[in-house]
């Protein structure tokens, strides 16, 4: 039983490194072999139609003023913050609906008595919306076919105001951001 189980380790290892070797030859020709890979493995990932923005995957697709993740659960954006989302299937024909859920916080309001937020879609200005105090909400506008017919749809985010924390960190802060989505 021992001699077998060596036997079976040795092949084990012998196996290995001719695979091993052959995945170097491979690599040295410039040729990789995709053969036993997932589609996941060779496809880079795609956009998505609505993120979770502390998710690593979604990185990619916030193009500017995005803060650093936060607790695991939400991002810190800039006054002026962009995202780059994937249309929803017809909605080239139907448009679709922009929802970013985020959060104001007190310190906001201790600053400034309402904040302004507004987006816009290639260069079309979506209608803006005031909010007067802090806590949970969500920005949901209807979003024309005509702005929806590429593959992606950037959305620029603007604030109009944003502050500066008082303890020494030097980022300018609008609010805090936690998913946005076309659907």
């Amino acid at each position: 039983m021992a001699i077998e189980g060596a036997a079976l380790r040795r092949r084990i290892l012998i196996s290995s490194a001719f695979l091993s070797l052959a995945a170097i030859a491979g690599c040295k020709s410039g040729a990789l072999d995709l053969a036993n890979r997932t589609e996941e493995e060779v496809t880079p990932p795609s956009l998505a139609g609505g993120i979770e923005v502390a998710d690593p995957r979604a990185a990619s697709q916030l193009v500017s003023g995005w803060r650093i993740v936060e607790n695991n659960a939400w991002r810190w954006t800039a006054r002026k913050f962009a995202v780059v989302l994937r249309p929803p299937i017809g909605a080239a024909r139907r448009g679709a609906m922009l929802r970013l859920n985020f959060t104001l916080p007190q310190v906001v309001f201790s600053r400034f008595k309402a904040v302004t937020l507004t987006a816009s879609i290639q260069g079309t200005r979506l209608a803006p919306e005031t909010y007067n105090q802090p806590g949970a909400a969500v920005y949901t506008r209807e979003v024309p076919a005509s702005l929806l017919s590429g593959h992606s749809a950037r959305i620029d985010f603007e604030l109009d105001h944003a502050f500066i924390p008082d303890y020494g960190d030097p980022r300018e802060l609008g609010l805090i951001a936690h998913r946005v989505a076309l659907e």
